[in-house]
């Protein structure tokens, strides 16, 4: 799966394939550009509940864009054909601040008319042109780390930053790599394993997903982060579906072969010093951002289709001391 393209999601060998990225452009700072970088023009459309949304989110937090992009945030309940909507509930605006959409259909057919697909979060929407940017995570937060750094206070843009920011030049062909294989066989895997049609589909999931696991593991017994010593792409991808897996993809997703808490040390120490914000690289992004009630309802009542949320577990997070 290496070869993957970082913005397109892997085909599942399960029932389950998710939504692909139709929305591919970017923004950037020549003011000649489709998608020029300017304050207060571009919001970020999210969802509490979804990895791919909540590390759009931890990018939005640790740049500080707040100023600079507006957030909507859609409920982790859709209203049948016509997608995520607005309700006021589990953290949820109750109507769309930026646009006024009731809805994600409504939001994609006025970004295209003939549109045909799924109505997916993250979105990174234009309000000037009414338009999509980018429904895909990996091309929103790439986005985000430097479109916007001219109207950033020093400290927060890449270039000043120690080991070269979010996604370093010399680090480039080792996040693409990693990143892909943590695409592949870790984000989506969880997915593979959870909704898997056969037992061969789920054995060869299974098997990818706790490969990539102990190859995270064996990475973080030298680093600090997975690349080094400062958080990079990577670790934000990785850790939003580290942050859920105990206490969700191990029990409603069927990938309980082992648990971060009691099997992977090195990998269980990143996940706390990351959440619980050790590190300042870390402060004010991850543990704002992690919802584990709307985890759990959300998986599963939206993805699992299940009656009833679960209670457990009741530490969905060891203490940083554990």
């Amino acid at each position: 799966m290496g070869s993957t393209p970082p913005n397109s999601a892997p085909k599942l060998t399960s029932s389950f394939t998710p939504p692909p990225s139709h929305f591919q452009s970017t923004i950037g700072l020549d003011s000649a550009l489709e998608f020029p970088a300017e304050p207060n023009r571009y919001a970020l459309y999210i969802h509490l509940g979804c990895p791919w949304a909540h590390r759009c989110l931890i990018t939005y937090k640790l740049k500080k864009l707040q100023p600079l992009i507006a957030l909507s945030v859609v409920s982790i309940h859709r209203d049948g054909a016509n997608g995520w909507t607005y309700d006021g509930t589990s953290g949820s605006d109750a109507t769309d601040p930026v646009e006024g959409f009731k809805n994600f259909k409504e939001m994609y057919l006025k970004a295209d008319p003939d549109y045909k697909g799924g109505y997916s979060v993250p979105v990174l929407w234009d309000t000037k042109k009414k338009t999509i940017v980018n429904n895909d995570s990996v091309g929103i937060i790439r986005a985000l780390f430097t479109a916007f750094d001219a109207f950033l206070a020093p400290e927060l843009r890449e270039v000043n930053k120690l080991g070269g920011g979010l996604r370093p030049d010399n680090l480039m062909k080792d996040i693409e790599d990693l990143g892909n294989e943590i695409e592949a066989n870790y984000n989506w895997g969880t997915y593979k394993c959870g909704m898997a049609s056969s037992q061969m589909d789920y054995d060869g999931a299974m098997k990818l997903l706790f490969g990539t696991l102990d190859n995270l593991e064996e990475r973080l017994g030298r680093n600090k982060y997975l690349l080094g010593d400062h958080i990079t792409e990577v670790d934000i991808r990785a850790f939003t579906t580290s942050v859920r897996f105990d206490m969700a993809y191990y029990t409603l997703f069927n990938c309980n072969w082992k648990m971060i808490r009691y099997d992977y040390p090195n990998l269980h120490r990143w996940l706390r010093n990351l959440y619980y914000e050790v590190d300042g690289e870390a402060k004010g992004a991850f543990k704002s951002t992690t919802h584990f009630e709307i985890f759990m309802e959300g998986y599963a009542i939206s993805a699992m289709r299940l009656k009833l949320i679960p209670w457990g577990p009741s530490v969905p997070i060891m203490p940083l001391d554990a």
